[in-house]
């Protein structure tokens, strides 16, 4: 604040003013002498509610002290319930709803052997071994068994693939394999004795299985596309695709730009790399903020069935409803890199666009098996992304002679594939994308591109997703969003 001397318009201003010692005035003795009264702000007003000082009376100090109390307690009592209930949405997040009891069940206690549900549900599970996807069921006191094919019908192979996440209407079919070829000497047999709905309650064990044949079940026709001639040895620096010739491969959009690869495993889910939503990108207005990441659902397109970008950005693209990233996922040493998009509407599938299979339990995919690695990514190092779907044939690398050219950098959830002189890799724009194998004439998801030093360097070669280990945990998602 400035202060001023105020002249200018004053009637005063220049007046000689001298000292008297004559009163101005004269005091009247004879009128009553009233005392001055002290000028306070009058009190505010709240709506038509005035002030009335004859009612103001003083709260004593122990009154001050409760009210004090009170608006404490009051504070921390809206702290606790604004705490718990995060907590509760913290701790609910990746949980898996029970279903039939109330409640949910972390991730890692699904099929652990120990019960959390009320009803047991999350100890209810299946899953598939083999490349003939022999069936298998987690019983609480023997462990993991093979289901035996007596009184098995299609209803209740329904149902487990309804259990296990699947859709209704991807259903294939129900087959069989020879007892004979399972190490395991006790079975588990359905039982229609027992009155109840839920096909696991309805499993016994035994040591006889009297039809001497184990249950196999194909959820969805996976791994299935048209024959094309291809090469068992190297392809330099990769060729374009055919069209129908990797019919589960997507691109990952964002803002009509390329990002990401994925695969198609179901009508709804797409399975790609969790280190493509780490990046962050300007917002739309509709968010009210400046940036976020793009594991943001809101920012992603996923193109299906095209060869080329900019044909298949005017034609097929698909909104997503979740992106899901795997909760031990280390953005610096890329372990555990694995997210899963799920579809706002389901794909239509066709000769184009097919899903491919998640690898089962005890299925081995041997080093020096050739796999294919497809893309949009860039060319070479430094280079710009494809127009068009490409392909490269690579074999898959022991781990061991892998970890020799990466060290403590390679992690158990790893796979490695390429050649030690390099020159045939992915390369940026491919992460997320697959790494497909031909066995027992299907097409399975080995691995999905994650990381390496450059692109096709020698004694780099490419590190992938091992999804064999990540089936478990894309199950347990599918199931919790079912």
């Amino acid at each position: 604040m400035s202060f001023y001397t105020y002249t200018a318009g004053n009637p005063l201003a220049g007046l000689h003013v001298t000292r008297s010692t004559q009163r101005l005035f004269q005091p009247n003795t004879s009128v009553l002498y009233i005392p001055p009264v002290s000028r306070t702000h009058a009190p505010p007003v709240y709506g038509s509610q005035t002030f009335n000082k004859n009612s103001f009376v003083a709260v004593t100090a122990k009154k001050k002290n409760i009210l004090i109390g009170l608006a404490v307690a009051g504070a921390l009592f809206f702290f606790g319930i604004l705490a718990a209930t995060v907590w509760y949405f913290i701790s609910t997040k990746n949980c898996i709803p029970c279903g039939t009891s109330s409640g949910c069940v972390s991730p890692s206690q699904w099929c652990d052997g120990i019960p959390q549900c009320q009803n047991g549900e999350d100890e209810d599970c299946f899953h598939f071994a083999r490349s003939d996807f022999v069936l298998y069921a987690n019983h609480i006191d023997y462990g993991w068994k093979p289901v035996c094919l007596d009184n098995w019908s299609t209803k209740d192979a329904k149902q487990v693939c309804r259990k296990m996440g699947f859709p209704r209407k991807t259903y294939s079919n129900y087959g069989s394999a020879s007892a004979n070829t399972i190490k395991d000497t006790d079975f588990l047999i359905l039982n229609e004795t027992i009155k109840k709905r839920n096909i696991h309650h309805k499993l016994t064990i035994s040591k006889i299985c009297e039809s001497g044949s184990v249950v196999t079940l194909r959820c969805i026709a996976c791994g299935i596309r048209q024959p094309f001639p291809n090469a068992t040895g190297r392809i330099v620096g990769g060729n374009p695709a055919l069209e129908g010739e990797f019919p589960w491969q997507v691109s990952l959009q964002v803002r009509g730009k390329h990002l990401c690869g994925g695969s198609i495993i179901t009508p709804n889910w797409v399975v790609t790399a969790a280190h493509c939503g780490e990046r962050q990108v300007k917002s739309p207005p509709s968010l009210r903020k400046p940036f976020c990441r793009i594991s943001s659902p809101v920012h992603w397109r996923v193109m299906v069935g095209h060869l080329y970008l900019r044909e298949g950005a005017a034609l097929t693209v698909h909104k997503i409803d979740k992106f899901i990233k795997h909760e031990l996922f280390n953005s610096e040493t890329k372990d555990f890199d694995v997210a899963l998009m799920k579809l706002i509407s389901p794909l239509e599938f066709s000769e184009t666009i097919n899903p491919i299979c998640l690898p089962n339990h005890r299925q081995v995919f041997s080093s020096g098996t050739y796999s294919w690695v497809s893309g949009w990514g860039d060319t070479k190092e430094g280079g710009k992304i494809s127009e068009v779907l490409r392909k490269v044939a690579m074999p898959l690398i022991d781990t061991q002679i892998c970890r020799n050219h990466y060290y403590s950098e390679l992690f158990p959830r790893m796979i490695c594939a390429g050649f030690h002189e390099g020159g045939f890799d992915a390369c940026q724009g491919d992460s997320g994308g697959p790494l497909a194998v031909n066995q027992n004439s299907l097409w399975w998801l080995v691995g999905t591109t994650s990381w390496g030093y450059g692109c096709g360097r020698a004694g780099k070669p490419g590190v992938y997703t091992k999804m064999s280990l990540m089936a478990d945990w894309i199950y347990l998602q599918m199931k919790k969003q079912r």
